[in-house]
């Protein structure tokens, strides 16, 4: 199997901007945990970590999560 490694940064550059936009309503600690799913390249436990947070939270999920969602053929 090949890995098309385009497809893969771009999810890895959506969801470190949707980090971005939530980053200051989100404690240090939830951020880091996200970042270093992201940096051990687990994108999908990234997606889901930060779906909870953001839910778990009250904060309103930023409609690029949607279209990272619909890239990794995740649903929300």
């Amino acid at each position: 199997m090949t890995i098309d490694r385009a497809h893969l940064d771009g999810i890895d550059h959506l969801l470190r901007r949707t980090l971005g936009l939530v980053e200051e309503q989100i404690t240090d600690r939830n951020r880091t945990d996200v970042l270093d799913y992201l940096d051990h390249g687990e994108y999908g436990v990234a997606y889901e970590l930060l779906i909870f947070i953001l839910d778990n939270q009250q904060i309103s999920r930023p409609s690029l999560l949607r279209d990272v969602g619909k890239r990794m053929g995740m649903t929300d």
